[in-house]
């Protein structure tokens, strides 16, 4: 697919807009659309805030997007750049409510938006990408999933899904697309989770788990660094949102019930509104320009922990003890990683380059991948803490 390709981001919530500050920081050029004109407004003075760009009113050429849209360029565009008489092929990349009916109504209207068939993504989590593709009437061959992941201008990867339908030009098309963001395609099969989210889940419910059996938030962090993660898994769950990750567990849980028993923190969070650094309020507290006020977990968030706190694990001897958690928080994700493999949804390679590129994961000996990291902890430590842990799914 060597035509010129236009991005039009539709969506222009905490996510939406942080994929166009991403595109225009790597030097490219979106439109971006959402039906409410006033958040419209506001995204795109938070972008151009954030990577002194410029905006316009220029009509996409060749597609009629009967919406709200602006023109976003990064600062110092050249508009000749990719200039042609020709009708461009555009590229939609969705990220609206994650609620399936939504996103079914909205790609059976937007696949009628262009003059040319268009290629269209999702930047669906935790969406069945077949589903979807259901229910388009003539271009479902041109649609896969482009999963970004938070915060997308500090990861270096982004999942192409794809579904049986999906044309090998369309996974090219936007294999390049995210070439051009500086950042690795990673290639995955439509399966609950895809890789990312399903690596995430029990990650973040262990750490949950943990919390609740008495093991302190600061020592849970501790052990996240040490283990190679770049954030606390609590800091990371008010980033993406408690909604999110909630929603991103349960697909997880719910396909894989095996696999862990849901911890009860996230949920009730979302009860009492509690929605991360969007909202100013989660696991931690947040200023207004979502930075952390303090190492200290938020009043509510301490007594919802005192509610469900019980030591259903055998945690009582675990206080303290990072190079456990640490290893802990590796055997989870490294059962993950072999089901993942043995499900045919990707290989290890890619889940390797998941890890650092959409986890932010570095190995904390050397120049080893999360893989070798996981070879050199050994099978041996693994099942010895599935034999203490018995009742952590998640370590099994």
């Amino acid at each position: 697919m060597t035509e010129s390709i236009r991005v039009l981001l539709v969506g222009a919530g905490v996510v939406g807009r942080a994929i166009a500050t991403d595109h225009l920081l790597a030097g490219c050029e979106v439109w971006m659309a959402d039906r409410d004109e006033a958040v419209l407004s506001e995204a795109c003075d938070a972008v151009l805030r954030r990577t002194d760009g410029i905006a316009d009113s220029a009509s996409p050429w060749g597609a009629t997007v009967p919406i709200p849209i602006v023109h976003m360029m990064p600062h110092g565009h050249d508009e000749t750049i990719g200039a042609s008489d020709a009708l461009p092929t555009w590229m939609v990349i969705e990220s609206i409510a994650e609620k399936l009916p939504i996103k079914q109504a909205f790609f059976s209207e937007v696949e009628n938006w262009f003059s040319r068939s268009p290629v269209l993504t999702t930047n669906t989590s935790t969406l069945p990408i077949t589903e979807i593709a259901g229910s388009m009437q003539t271009h479902a061959a041109r649609f896969c999933g482009m999963h970004f992941f938070m915060p997308v201008v500090g990861r270096h990867a982004a999942e192409i899904i794809v579904h049986p339908q999906t044309s090998e030009a369309v996974i090219e098309a936007c294999e390049e697309h995210v070439r051009r963001l500086k950042k690795v395609p990673l290639r995955v099969l439509d399966s609950p989770g895809f890789v990312v989210n399903r690596m995430l889940a029990p990650y973040l419910n262990l750490s949950m788990q943990l919390l609740c059996a008495g093991i302190s938030a600061s020592t849970i962090r501790e052990a996240a660094l040490r283990y190679g993660m770049p954030m606390s898994p609590f800091e990371l769950i008010d980033l993406i949102g408690p909604r999110t990750a909630f929603d991103g567990g349960r697909v997880v849980w719910q396909s894989f019930p095996q696999r862990m028993d849901p911890s009860p923190l996230l949920p009730a969070m979302i009860k009492r509104s509690l929605n991360g650094v969007a909202g100013r309020k989660g696991f931690y507290d947040y200023s207004g320009d979502g930075e952390r006020i303090g190492d200290e977990l938020s009043e509510d968030v301490n007594a919802l922990v005192d509610r469900y706190s019980r030591d259903d694990i055998g945690a009582a001897g675990v206080q303290g003890d990072v190079h456990l958690i640490a290893d802990m928080f590796a055997a989870s994700m490294w059962r993950e990683a072999q089901a993942i493999v043995a499900s045919h949804v990707a290989d290890m390679e890619t889940i390797d380059q998941a890890m650092a590129g959409g986890l932010g994961y570095v190995a904390p000996t050397g120049e080893m991948t999360w893989r070798e990291h996981i070879e050199s902890i050994g099978e041996d430590r693994f099942r010895q803490l599935a034999e203490r842990f018995p009742s952590l799914k998640s370590l099994r």
